[in-house]
């Protein structure tokens, strides 16, 4: 409808506006000379969902929302396509690779490859991770992409999977399907060895519970409009 078309299109003036940006950027560093010396590396911090599913923002796990552009550009990177799958959590091992620099011992188990050494040995059994405990969410909810499946899980609610080989538009949900049983039973034990939904489901109510007590309650919490951010849930509960 009218109203659809007009938020897109505004969508997509706003991506106008970034792409300039970055070429006033890389414009700045070809007057500079620096072009052939500098890394440059594109990314955002989430897509949108644009309407798709009657969806709008960002809040899911679907791929309009969890897909972002990661374009790293710089001296000695070749042109590769890979099927590995990566994240943002590959930066910083990424511009570490890149300038020579081991990471500080503080640093070293930090999730995360070097995507210079994914494009050059790709690893096809690489697992993904996410998680969702903001806007929008009456439970946690947590992504892992592993190969070709993708596994959504809800916390008090039926999972979803998606085939990304027959279907990238994650159109048709496979959670309840008999023939994939096997599949959704990996997901979930892969899930768990990262992290126990159930327990950070309650530190991540608890922690949004103590903002709004902190705010004078709830109708007072209300009453402030929109709040930024919530604290995340600390790091004693990521295993299972």
């Amino acid at each position: 409808d009218r109203r659809r078309r007009l938020a897109i299109a505004s969508y997509l003036g706003l991506v106008s506006f970034v792409d300039a940006q970055i070429g006033r950027v890389l414009a700045a560093l070809d007057a500079a000379g620096l072009r052939e010396e500098t890394l440059v590396i594109y990314t955002s911090d989430h897509g949108d969902n644009l309407g798709a599913r009657g969806m709008w923002n960002k809040s899911l796990l679907y791929r309009e929302s969890t897909a972002v552009p990661l374009v790293v550009s710089g001296p000695g990177i070749g042109q590769r396509r890979v099927a590995t799958h990566a994240s943002l959590v590959d930066i910083f091992p990424t511009v570490l690779d890149a300038f020579g620099v081991a990471p500080a011992p503080a640093d070293a188990d930090l999730p995360g490859r070097s995507l210079l050494e994914l494009a050059a040995a790709p690893e096809h059994d690489r697992t993904m991770f996410s998680e969702y405990h903001a806007v929008g969410s009456a439970s946690a909810a947590f992504m892992l992409a592993h190969g070709r499946f993708k596994y959504h899980h809800y916390v008090g609610y039926p999972p979803e999977l998606f085939d990304l080989q027959d279907d990238p538009q994650e159109e048709h949900d496979l959670g309840g399907s008999p023939d994939h049983r096997d599949v959704l039973r990996d997901c979930e034990a892969r899930l768990r060895a990262i992290v126990d939904p159930q327990t950070v489901d309650r530190q991540a109510k608890d922690d949004q519970n103590a903002v709004v007590e902190r705010a004078g309650g709830r109708e007072a919490a209300l009453r402030q409009g929109k709040i930024g951010a919530t604290p995340v849930p600390s790091a004693s509960a990521t295993k299972g």
